[in-house]
């Protein structure tokens, strides 16, 4: 208790946090919220304008976004929950509440929701409103999406339109249950995607439950996509912080996502312009893309951009993904609203640099122009590598694209993004115009900041595998044939690091597939019991296996062997056979599942024609090999070697 007690202490100040220096401006959205405007700290111009209601006057400002904690109420109406006054509700209850069964006995289902502000962002508590309904286990509410920062989030229960339908699909059972539900708008990913921040709120938010309810009996995190990263990253980062957790929709951190995610574009406007040159090219189908992005793909799904019939993952699961995280020029027009609905003086948010790295200056650190080092390196990666191998293109069109992919250029040289006209961000690529030519110029890639790369190590932002703890349940529906970011194989990514680095560890990772999204709430609550059982001491239940469950509810499979075959050499398990997976354009360019190189090793190219790298049988002319030391001067990617990015310390502990 006495760490708790620390933290706590600490969650009314920002003594504790000095480390975490405290980004501006930042928008406090409290008022949204409907839980009014923020209290004023300083009259030294930093932070939110605080206006006098009346008259309309800047009274003063709040860099800390704070408010009055406060309890509020709801009521459960149908499959919906509305504002409860408990002076007058119980004595004259609405007609439409709803009633469960506790202790034998018809109660009002009504909610105590605690709201305030800790490290800026606001939290809630809730739990059902009689004090005895609570049965001491704590749910850590961790919300997804992708984030720059530079505003205070909106918290649950006082979003605009109440609770989403998801939410509720869970919040209802989960409270019924007895579960105390805290959740923070700094644990939402889509709110910013610091981890550190994230990890420092957490603890903060955590230790004002314990100091105010008692400790709970364990604590289970539960999120998708960004919340499921968060679940790893506090398991690894911050042991205690959770008992146990079901990540949902997993990825293993965001940062190594941006490695692959970053070739999209790149790869998605190479083939736009081939088929330009040539309707009969290879990669008119948008299947054959396959071969080079290793991401699914569809002939006849509808294309994000254009709205005609065939896409790729690329593109429409990932379409913005890379340019709202790393062109420094996109700003969300929301910002703009809000800065002049709430008054901030003109130009407050011209400075910003609207990168996930800039959004973590604190972190990275910024040059003289104000830009954060960026991890993004494409050097001497051999896009379409194992295409070749397989047979799927030839050698002239293998150095043709990577001839002519290209990188990112530098951020300082970066130019607003032009929306459908441009949707790839083009004219912020390296490009050549004579990049087809055997003799022309190859285009230029992008070699990314070491710095940075062993900053985010450093920081907590990579999930490195080395440290779980805790188990894990990750669960997932199968929505590789919708095209979806949330691809299959990064539960397996998890797995593989944890194999790599820990593998006592990955016994406490075991992966739920469900076939359909619609089957996801059911498969959550599973898990939630599974969890409870496995926390509340004996011997761990049955169902804490890996398995997998069809349309319906019916186990297809279940046990160790089930997904064998993706991270071995078995034969594959059933559900390996009823879930394939796909890869990423890494993969296919030589890199392992894991996904966690940010900087390949490289060797000479006249080394990779001896050694294997290519197949035996293909004969290279004395002109192909010198288009192929042309494109790669500095060599090609060893992936048999160690992260050029990660810290030796860490290399050196694997």
């Amino acid at each position: 208790m006495a760490l708790w007690r620390f933290l706590a202490a600490c969650a009314a100040t920002v003594i504790c946090l000095a480390a975490q220096a405290q980004q501006q401006p930042f928008v406090c959205r409290t008022q949204e919220a409907g839980l009014g405007q923020p209290s004023v700290d300083n009259q030294d111009g930093i932070g939110h304008p605080v206006v006098d209601e009346s008259s309309g006057a800047i009274v003063g400002y709040s860099r800390n976004c704070g408010i009055a904690t406060r309890i509020q109420y709801f009521y459960l109406a149908g499959s919906r929950f509305k504002p409860f006054d408990p002076a007058t509700g119980y004595a004259s209850p609405p007609s439409d509440l709803t009633t469960i069964k506790l202790k034998g006995a018809d109660v009002p289902f009504v909610v105590r929701v605690e709201v305030g502000t800790i490290n800026r962002f606001v939290y809630t508590i809730a739990m059902l409103a009689p004090a005895e309904a609570w049965n001491h286990k704590l749910v850590y509410w961790l919300g997804g999406g992708v984030g720059i920062g530079h505003h205070q989030g909106l918290p649950l229960w006082f979003k605009p339109g109440g609770l989403s339908g998801n939410e509720r699909q869970l919040m209802v059972p989960m409270l019924e249950r007895g579960y105390a539900i805290v959740s923070s708008s700094g644990n939402e990913a889509g709110v910013h995607y610091n981890m550190r921040l994230a990890g420092q709120t957490a603890m903060l938010t955590k230790a004002h439950f314990v100091e105010a309810y008692g400790a709970p009996l364990f604590t289970i995190g539960l999120g998708g996509s960004g919340g499921a990263v968060q679940q790893y990253l506090f398991a690894q980062n911050h042991p205690g912080l959770l008992d146990g957790g079901i990540p949902l929709q997993s990825y293993p951190d965001m940062i190594t996502q941006t490695i692959p995610i970053s070739d999209c574009p790149l790869l998605s406007q190479y083939f736009k312009d081939e088929v330009a040159l040539d309707p009969a090219s290879q990669w008119a189908r948008w299947t054959d893309q396959i071969a080079i992005e290793g991401m699914n793909a569809s002939d006849s799904a509808k294309h994000a951009w254009t709205g005609g019939a065939g896409s790729t993952e690329c593109i429409n699961g990932w379409k913005m993904a890379i340019v709202t995280v790393l062109n420094p020029r996109y700003k969300d027009d929301r910002y703009d609203l809000a800065a002049t609905f709430y008054r901030y003086p003109a130009g407050a948010f011209d400075k910003v640099k609207w990168t996930h790295w800039n959004d973590l200056e604190d972190i990275y650190g910024t040059d003289a122009q104000g830009y954060a080092p960026i991890s993004i390196d494409n050097e001497g990666v051999q896009y379409g590598l194992q295409a070749l191998r397989a047979g799927q293109i030839g050698i002239d069109e293998f150095l043709r694209l990577n001839a002519c992919v290209g990188g990112w250029k530098e951020q300082a040289d970066f130019v607003d993004w032009q929306g459908k006209d441009d949707p790839y961000d083009t004219r912020n690529m390296l490009r050549s115009a004579t990049c087809r030519d055997p003799d022309g110029t190859p285009a230029a890639r992008r070699s990314g900041s070491v710095d940075a790369m062993r900053k985010a190590y450093a920081s907590g932002q990579v999930f490195t595998g080395q440290r779980l703890g805790i188990p894990m349940i990750d669960l997932r529906p199968y929505l590789e044939p919708e095209l979806n970011m949330h691809n299959a194989r990064q539960a397996f990514s998890v797995r593989a690091r944890l194999r790599a680095a820990n593998p006592r560890d990955a016994q406490n990772q075991v992966i739920w597939f469900t076939r359909t999204d619609a089957d996801m709430p059911v498969r959550v609550l599973e898990a939630l019991s599974v969890m409870d059982k496995r926390l509340s001491g004996g011997p761990p239940p049955a169902e804490f296996t890996d398995r997998c469950i069809d349309t319906g509810g019916a186990v297809i499979a279940s046990g160790p062997a089930a997904w064998d075959g993706i991270l071995d050499r078995k034969p594959p398990g059933a559900c390996s056979k009823a879930f394939p997976l796909f890869s990423s354009p890494r993969m296919v360019a030589g890199e392992s599942i894991k996904g966690d190189v940010f900087k390949c090793a490289l060797k000479p190219v006249a080394q990779a024609l001896k050694d294997g790298s290519y197949p035996a049988g293909l004969a290279w002319t004395a002109q192909q090999q010198t288009w192929l030391q042309r494109i790669f001067p500095h060599g090609v990617c060893d992936y048999s070697q160690p992260d050029q990015g990660r810290p030796p310390v860490l290399e050196r502990n694997r």
